[in-house]
């Protein structure tokens, strides 16, 4: 039997705030296993939160659910501080959720490390967004396979899905992953990553060129696209490894937090 969401139906709920003095503050968190919370710091731009796993990873019928605030005016970047290993899974997937709700004002960066994918890891992910007006979000998310030294072996399947809407309801973003170690194998491909934006600063003039400038010179295949409605940036990695992958993310979030019409 795997282990479920506990208080909250999460595991991690993390509420963020902004101080008469402007800056932002955690006002109130819930952290179950696996997850583990350092001190918040403030990095000059707004709040900076390193989320760590006490756990081995991803194991058989897993059910492990996020949520993550970002209150009006709030700045707030969550990295993870490494990869999360999805281990054999024979009998039963492994799920992970995670909301993000940024309120007018706010800028959230959503930056977790790659899902590293074990031969016979059955994994669903499912990350939900919602946007304000006047928010800006940026979110991560990538894939890797990991042979664990027997080459040929595979990782059984990966859902991923990510949803974004207005806070009316109004759906902006649909974006669905469906495949398995072996179709990687076949066609070549090696890592897989994504990164989106949304909010009024993804549609500033020239970030959409900065950002093609910013994967061009990175030996990875990439390519930057307008999200429906322009609502916002995707930008698309395909590396030969994790460290070119690991390489390209750094690039386009330098990219973003560099140009001057960005606020993310």
């Amino acid at each position: 039997m795997g282990r479920s969401a506990t208080g909250h139906g999460r595991q991690l709920a993390l509420d963020f705030a902004r101080a008469p003095s402007g800056r932002t503050f955690l006002k109130s968190q819930y952290v179950a296993f696996p997850f583990h919370l350092t001190r918040p710091f403030d990095d000059g731009d707004g709040l900076f939160v390193i989320l760590q796993s006490l756990g081995a990873g991803l194991l058989q019928g897993d059910r492990f659910a996020a949520g993550i605030v970002a209150g009006e005016g709030t700045s707030v970047t969550i990295r993870t501080q490494g990869a999360t290993i999805a281990h054999a899974m024979p009998a039963d997937d492994a799920l992970q959720h995670v909301r993000l709700d940024a309120h007018p004002g706010s800028r959230l960066a959503w930056q977790p490390r790659p899902l590293v994918l074990f031969p016979g890891a059955r994994v669903r992910t499912s990350l939900e967004v919602v946007v304000h007006d006047g928010a800006d979000v940026m979110w991560c998310d990538a894939f890797l396979p990991h042979d664990a030294g027997v080459p040929g072996r595979h990782f059984a399947s990966l859902e991923s899905e990510t949803v974004v809407r207005a806070d009316d309801g109004t759906l902006l973003v649909l974006d669905r992953v469906r495949t398995s170690g072996k179709d990687l194998a076949c066609a070549g491909v090696a890592v897989h990553g994504t990164i989106g934006l949304v909010g009024g600063s993804a549609a500033a003039p020239g970030l959409a060129e900065a950002l093609n400038e910013a994967v061009a010179h990175s030996g990875a295949y990439a390519g930057v696209s307008t999200l429906p409605g322009e609502c916002g940036l995707l930008v698309r990695v395909v590396a030969d490894d994790g460290a070119m992958l690991a390489r390209m993310m750094e690039n386009v979030v330098a990219a973003v937090a560099q140009h001057p019409l960005s606020v993310l």
